[in-house]
């Protein structure tokens, strides 16, 4: 666990870049400290790994501040990947990626294999690239090589200062769902900064919000969008990500028309008329469109050999059912509790109105946010 105890910094020239913020950083978390230009972030994760030590206050590594502990030594423990990558380049890909496990002595069969197995880990053949040069990838290959280097003492705690903001979209939504994969895995600390929302709220256990010095919110991405702290969280979110209120409308607007028949139909017409609707359900209906029951194409499959049975010997009438006038948030939780996940809505004769099934909620969320 990283915690911070007041720590502060104060410039020669009265500029107060940190302001006595207090904070902890979880073990195995991926942590995100965001906010706009000036705000603090990178100063604060630089503090870490004492590229900058507090005017006052301290930090503090497992109970241990870091005051005490040599610098070098302190950052040979700790992995760091910056936006320019800093590959050497007149070092091959493995020489790279090995550099300082080679550093803290380690044997040289022992770290080799550490390198091809975290080549591998981000998808770059060990075999294929290790003997190149930095040159010879692109900007994507050679980020996942700074990420893997970062990694490859096997340190506890990663900082990343906005590792990917250089590169093109496409390569940047590719290493967060690779980075996020990785952390699945190693189980690191990692510290990321970034000034990407969509980027934090992605990858982020827990986002630390900053403004001029001083942490405004710290809470997981979910609590941050549902409880803004205050108007500049809201606004450095972005309304567009905010959704204060998820109104389902009435009954009728989430409804589906329902695909009948009559409980007295063959198997045989059944799997026809489903076959033509590219359903797997049938809603059963007597003449008066009241609600029977309802059968699954499952259920047709495994009694199609038998020719005298009909509809109602098979029907199942366990899916949950609702009147049209009930509340629409009660759809929702009976559509979670429903084996076929949809429901039947009938009206006060228990005539079948429509169905209500998750690709029709999901279609009214979709539309709210469009």
């Amino acid at each position: 666990m990283i915690e911070f105890k007041k720590v502060a910094k104060k410039y020669p020239d009265g500029f107060e870049a940190l302001k006595e913020i207090n904070l902890k950083i979880e073990t195995g978390e991926l942590f995100v400290l965001i906010g706009p230009s000036g705000c603090g972030k990178t100063t604060t994760m630089k503090m870490i790994n004492r590229l900058i030590d507090p005017s006052s206050g301290f930090i503090e590594i497992d109970g241990k501040n870091i005051a005490d502990i040599n610098p070098v030594q302190l950052r040979r423990n700790i992995g760091y990947v910056i936006q320019q990558i800093g590959l050497m380049p007149h070092m091959t890909i493995k020489e790279n990626v090995g550099l300082v496990p080679k550093l803290k002595k380690w044997e040289e069969a022992e770290y080799s294999e550490k390198v091809n197995e975290l080549m591998k880990l981000v998808g770059l053949d060990p075999s294929v690239f290790g003997d190149r040069y930095p040159a010879e990838l692109s900007g994507g290959q050679q980020q996942r090589i700074g990420v893997v280097r970062a990694m490859a003492a096997e340190p506890d705690i990663i900082l990343m200062d906005e590792p990917f903001s250089a590169l093109d979209p496409i390569s940047r939504e590719q290493l967060q769902d690779e980075l996020a994969r990785l952390q699945s895995e190693i189980k690191k600390t990692i510290v990321f900064v970034t000034h990407d929302m969509d980027e934090a709220l992605k990858i982020a256990d827990r986002i630390c919000i900053m403004q001029n010095g001083a942490v405004v919110q710290l809470d997981t991405p979910e609590r941050i969008l549902r409880h803004p702290a205050n108007d500049f969280v809201r606004q450095f979110i972005g309304e567009d990500r905010i959704q204060d209120s998820m109104t389902l409308p009435a009954l009728e607007s989430l409804m589906t028309a329902p695909i009948t028949a009559l409980p007295e139909r063959g198997i045989a017409a059944a799997l026809k008329i489903m076959r033509q609707k590219r359903v797997d359900s049938l809603i059963l209906v007597d003449n008066q469109r009241r609600y029977h029951g309802v059968v699954g194409i499952w259920d047709l499959q495994k009694s199609y050999a038998n020719e005298d049975i009909t509809l109602h010997d098979i029907e199942k009438v366990q899916v949950p059912v609702m009147n049209h006038l009930e509340d629409p948030e009660t759809a929702l939780e009976m559509i979670n509790q429903s084996p076929l996940s949809f429901i039947v809505v009938t009206d006060e004769e228990n005539r079948v109105q429509g169905i209500i099934n998750r690709a029709s909620i999901v279609r009214h969320i979709s539309n709210q946010f469009v």
